[in-house]
């Protein structure tokens, strides 16, 4: 079984907590939106109706209802029992039918699912791995789920991010300016929470022998992150713009390395 990262309680606790305002602060930001809709992209590339998916750290459900719709169906989980039942209600508002199956599971307790048919794929949106102690536990607990050659598909946060250093040393703000790059994880006594950032060489390595890396791109590279909400309303022509440069710039080496977050696509070995 997977290492916690964070103690199950206070993790619990402070996602409970986040989940009542997630909606706002990220997903249903115009930032969050543009970022959801690279990584649907991929996951409705990936994932074809009729595929049963697992969903590690789904949060309020947003791209198991979407799967569902398409016909997909997803087993989604999520530490947190309220994103579990904000996802339900989510499910039930959208009249989406199967709705996607919710539970209440930490990553790092996948090794307590069973799955009567193997899963044809997994995925997990926007960092919520980042918060795990040991990716190679978890890959080891996920691995035996999933069929052989399934796909893996994964969002994390970016290490290095010269866009975010601009911005907060514009502010004035220089420790916060390279806090992901001076350092590899942070801890955050008021939420509870260890955030860890690894590189992804780091990820590709933790992931072994389970997955192999089949390709990954960049989100995030000219385009603001969610706390620079109000300067992307400000300026929703140049946002769009910039959109259009990071889809287009995404996948090559260089400027995916300056990305906020890493879209990671694995094969199952």
């Amino acid at each position: 079984m997977a290492t916690p990262s964070n103690p199950g309680h206070l993790a619990e606790l402070y996602w409970n907590s986040a989940a009542e305002t997630y909606e706002q602060d990220f997903s249903g930001t115009t930032v969050g939106k543009i970022r959801r809709g690279t990584v649907r992209k991929a996951l409705d590339r990936t994932f074809q109706p009729g595929h049963r998916v697992l969903e590690l750290c789904c949060g309020t459900g947003i791209d198991a209802v979407s799967l569902a719709r398409r016909g997909v169906h997803v087993v989604a989980c999520d530490i947190s029992p309220r994103m579990i039942e904000l996802a339900r209600a989510h499910a039930a508002g959208e009249g989406v039918s199967p709705p996607p199956d919710f539970r209440v599971l930490a990553a790092e307790h996948l090794s307590s699912l069973t799955a009567e048919d193997l899963f044809d794929g997994a995925f997990s949106n926007f960092s919520g791995l980042n918060c795990v102690a040991n990716l190679h536990d978890v890959s080891e607990d996920l691995g035996p789920l999933l069929k052989p050659k399934a796909s893996l598909v994964i969002c994390m946060m970016g290490r290095f991010v010269p866009l975010e250093i601009l911005w907060f040393l514009a502010q004035g703000k220089p420790k916060r300016a390279f806090r992901r790059l001076l350092t590899s994880q942070t801890y955050s006594p008021t939420r509870g929470l260890i955030i860890r950032r690894p590189t992804v060489t780091q990820i590709e390595s933790q992931m072994r022998p389970a997955f192999r890396l089949v390709r990954w791109t960049g989100i995030g590279i000219v385009v603001p992150p969610s706390y620079a909400e109000s300067f992307a309303m400000r300026l929703p022509r140049l946002i769009r713009v910039l959109a259009t440069i990071d889809r287009r710039i995404g996948s090559l080496p260089l400027f995916r390395n300056m990305a906020d977050c890493v879209l990671l696509e694995f094969e199952r070995e």
